[in-house]
Parts: structure tokens; C-alpha cells; sequence
């Protein structure tokens, strides 16, 4: 599972960007390793959430932060495979 963000209103590249899921902060030091979380800054600040293997219970409202910007939201429904 992937999810993308992109800050392109602000003319500052932010100073930090954050993902949440379901209002709780994901760590970039978190112990499970197949959550990565890649950021490239620039006039377009782009910020990516890779899950690799999602499970069911990764399902949630997922948020991507930055430090100038509104918040971007999107609910990720993770199902079971037949």
C-alpha cells in the first residue's frame, strides 16, 4: 500500500512533514519495518507512506502534515484476500 502527498500551494518547501493513522502519530524509528516513509523536499514537497504487506488492521483514516499546509486525509479500507 502506498499513499502520496503533495504540498504544492506554499512557497517555502515545509520545515517537517508528519503522517498520522487514525490521529496517532506513525514513528519513523517504529518497530515494525515494513512501514517506510520517504520525503522529498523541494517547491513541491512530496511525501510518501509505503506499507508493504498491509494487514487488516492498517485499515484507518490516514494524514499527511506539514508544517505550512493544510492536512490531507484519506480512509484506507485494507480487506482480507480470498
Amino acid at each position: 500500500m502506498t499513499a502520496n502527498s503533495m504540498e504544492e500551494m506554499s512557497p517555502q518547501p515545509p520545515q517537517y512533514v508528519y503522517w498520522q493513522r487514525n490521529d496517532r502519530m506513525i514513528n519513523y524509528d517504529d518497530s515494525r519495518r515494513d512501514i517506510t516513509i520517504e520525503t522529498t523536499p523541494g517547491p513541491r514537497t512530496q511525501s510518501r507512506l509505503i506499507i508493504r504487506e498491509p494487514q487488516i488492521n492498517d485499515s484507518g483514516n490516514y494524514t499527511c502534515s506539514a508544517s505550512n499546509t493544510e492536512p490531507a486525509s484519506i480512509y484506507v479500507f485494507v480487506s482480507k484476500e480470498s
